[in-house]
């Protein structure tokens, strides 16, 4: 495990867990995107606890169990959907009197310290077994650095057309192979200055999308205002809630200074690997993206995000191994992010509205992203089940990824590589105890 488990971090897991399950089950503050809309109804009386319960329960299990642990466990960071989809679940389960308020809030602190405790148990369990996997499974997040520069480009092409997302493709890849080239620079005064090039391209890529985006937009009329006054009991809702909420954000910051949490595949593994810089900015790139889906979820729903828009990893990243002041600053920043993010809630969701390029562009960074991060983690799953088990780890994880597609219920397509390796590994053993490995 990336992480040390110690009486610092079995306080702060049992904090991040317990205040989470119980925003949720208060109805302030839910992670699943697609469940906060279903607050509405609900405060209105539209559907009971049941219903939000079960649909949480929904669309939430099969992310925990698809995707949450299998990546989790292949980086040795929480993926934060495995703690935080669980406590929306924990939440909504119980009602929000006061019996309910307390058993969410114990049992989501008592999860999020067993999640640390079950990460371990699983690791020094398959380092007991006769062929030890571990190591090849850190092949499955091989790619998504290298690759993750790409996400960009798709995005700009999703927005605009093919032609201008293929120009920014070729120069990331021109400004990649040029840092490779000529880094670490050297400056005058003889300071030398290292650069990641997969950092560059992400960078650059990051930032010819913004400029695309903006020059796509058209201010739109002044209806926004109007459209968005219909909402200003929501807004004042959440505003109501943000000490709350500021100490969640505060949370989720120092959760990821301590290497506990990871806010999405791409930067776990990237973290897991100790490249931060490139860490910082595929997290930089995802908080973009949730910008739009984040505010307008929460503006029509009156229940925002324990982690907000994302924006409080992408400072905590920086911070990793700083020490005590790492630690403070990074709860002190996240939870000063979050406090802006809710008082500027109605300011920039209708900036958005005015803006339909940027809002679009969240739509496009999302799925961008997740086409990217399919593949990556696919072909470094087949990597790593390959490295287990030779040649057949290819036929077992490809093969897994098109069964799955024709399941009623599939899991998420960038699971089934994490999932695939994991799944040769204990075969393998199988194998080897029965004497056919």
């Amino acid at each position: 495990m990336v992480f040390e488990i110690n009486v610092l971090t079995v306080l702060v897991m049992a904090a991040f867990g317990g205040l989470s399950a119980y925003l949720a089950n208060q109805n302030i503050a839910v992670f699943h995107d697609g469940l906060r809309p279903m607050y509405g109804p609900y405060i209105n009386g539209d559907i009971d606890r049941k219903t939000l319960f079960a649909t949480s329960f929904a669309i939430s299990f099969g992310l925990i169990v698809g995707l949450g642990l299998p990546t989790s466990i292949a980086g040795g960071i929480i993926l934060v959907h495995t703690i935080l989809l669980a406590c929306d679940i924990i939440g909504t389960m119980f009602k929000e009197n006061k019996r309910g308020m307390l058993l969410s809030t114990l049992i989501g602190a008592a999860f999020g310290v067993l999640l640390m405790f079950g990460m371990q148990g699983f690791i020094d369990l398959i380092a007991l077994l006769p062929i030890n996997f571990l190591g090849s499974l850190g092949t499955v997040g091989a790619l998504i650095v290298v690759l993750f520069c790409v996400f960009p480009a798709l995005a700009v092409a999703y927005q605009t057309n093919a032609k201008t997302g293929l120009i920014v493709l070729v120069l990331t890849m021109f400004v990649r192979h040029i840092t490779a080239l000529f880094s670490p620079f050297t400056l005058p005064n003889g300071a030398v200055i290292p650069l990641s090039a997969d950092g560059m391209a992400l960078l650059f890529s990051i930032v010819a999308m913004v400029f695309v985006a903006v020059r796509s937009s058209k201010k739109g009329s002044n209806v926004a205002s109007e459209a968005f006054a219909v909402f200003a009991k929501n807004i004042d809702r959440i505003k109501k809630n943000m000490l709350l909420l500021s100490i969640s954000g505060g949370l989720v910051a120092l959760t990821t200074t301590m290497l506990l949490i990871a806010e999405g595949p791409g930067s776990l593994i990237a973290t897991a690997e100790g490249n931060y810089q490139e860490a910082f900015l595929i997290a930089l790139g995802r908080f973009i993206g949730f910008i739009p889906l984040v505010m307008t979820t929460a503006i029509i729903s009156g229940v925002y995000s324990p982690a907000g828009t994302k924006a409080v990893h992408v400072p905590a990243i920086l911070l990793i191994n700083m020490g005590i002041f790492g630690l403070v600053g990074s709860f002190v920043i996240g939870a000063l992010i979050m406090a802006i993010e809710v008082l500027l809630l109605g300011f920039i969701a209708k900036g958005l509205d005015r803006f339909p390029g940027m809002k679009d562009l969240g739509d496009n960074i999302r799925t961008a992203m997740s086409k990217v991060l399919d593949i990556a983690l696919l072909v470094g799953g087949m990597m790593a089940a390959h490295a287990i088990w030779p040649g057949v780890g290819y036929i077992w994880v490809i093969g897994l990824y098109f069964l799955n597609q024709q399941t009623k219920k599939p899991i998420p397509a960038m699971a089934v590589g994490p999932l695939g390796a994991i799944s040769a590994g204990i075969m393998v053993n199988v194998l080897y105890v029965i004497g056919l490995f």
